[in-house]
């Protein structure tokens, strides 16, 4: 093991990590990291019987009491996960690399786009395979792919009723991942409103306003499914599956959304919630590289999500 004094956070390759993203992920724009002080904590959850949209007599007779209301209040906890991976830079590898090549940067930007990935793989399960989350599985002509026997405009606008009674907020958001795109995009139902209304090519801001959200997101990030050493074989993260959602602009208190990433913000020698550490392991004649970035993505309301499973064939 190294001595601690050679252990050194790299600001550099810190900076590196942090701006590094890619730009296929969504996982933080569903889910908005939180910057929290604490590795685990509680919130509060407001109000959950929903005392705030009850009707009550308000009316005061002179000299009588008035009617006393309340709301109740519960909570909820996190705990922020250490999520890491680490890479060696041997001596040999860092001496006799070409100009273009910078091990350290390379190894800083790898790890992160691994644990980002990861990251993405887990709200995409947490969310499709979620016995909370609402929705249903669609098959045959009702597919979105099917375009005699489908109209996803239609269907999109019928569920929005119900996301709006479960959380008292219009859903904002749609996803369309990309092979759900490709689809949607072309689908009768989606280019006879382009063809009359001069909106043009039907990229995510058109769908956006044929849909009438705020945003259509269309996730394209990849995950190899093929065991170590065989040929790689790349899928989707998100599938063939779409959801409508509400996701605040920003999170605040007494807020309903989705989901949250709760993100150690104070974790020793962090930035922005990830932490870079790079030191010397002379046993080895190589240096070492570590990743790391601590947090919990949490859904926080089930009921601000509609998913319909194999939305196209």
């Amino acid at each position: 093991m190294p001595e601690v004094t050679q252990v050194h956070i790299d600001a550099a390759l810190t900076n590196v990590s942090v701006a590094y993203q890619n730009p296929a992920y969504i996982a933080d724009l569903l889910a908005p990291p939180v910057p929290v002080l604490k590795q685990s904590d509680k919130y509060y959850i407001y109000d959950p019987e929903r005392e705030r949209f009850r009707a009550t007599n308000d009316t005061r007779a002179p000299g009588a009491r008035t009617n006393e209301v309340d709301f109740a209040l519960s909570t909820d906890n996190y705990f922020c996960d250490d999520h890491a991976l680490s890479s060696v830079i041997p001596d040999e590898e860092r001496e006799n690399a070409d100009p273009i090549i910078q091990p350290a940067i390379d190894r800083a930007e790898f790890l992160t786009d691994k644990i980002d990935l990861n990251k993405e793989i887990a709200l995409s399960q947490r969310i499709i395979t979620g016995n909370d989350i609402p929705g249903e599985t669609l098959s045959g002509t009702d597919q979105w792919s099917d375009y005699d026997g489908s109209d996803p405009v239609i269907a999109i606008e019928g569920k929005k009723g119900a996301v709006q009674a479960a959380i008292q907020e219009i859903p904002n958001t749609l996803v369309l991942p990309y092979e759900v795109f490709q689809k949607v995009r072309l689908h009768p139902a989606v280019t006879d409103r382009v063809k009359y209304s001069n909106l043009g090519v039907a990229g995510p801001d058109v769908l956006a306003q044929i849909f009438d959200v705020e945003r259509v997101l269309v996730p394209r990030a990849f995950k190899n499914v093929a065991a170590r050493g065989q040929t790689a074989n790349l899928e989707y993260v998100w599938g063939k599956h779409a959801f409508l959602c509400y996701i605040p602009d920003r999170p605040a208190m007494m807020r309903v959304a989705l989901s949250y990433s709760f993100l150690w913000s104070q974790a020793p020698g962090s930035v922005n919630g990830r932490i870079v550490e790079m030191w010397r392991d002379d046993p080895r004649k190589s240096d070492v590289i570590r990743v790391q970035r601590y947090y919990d993505q949490k859904i926080i309301a089930a009921g601000a999500c509609y998913l319909w499973k194999n939305a196209v064939a």
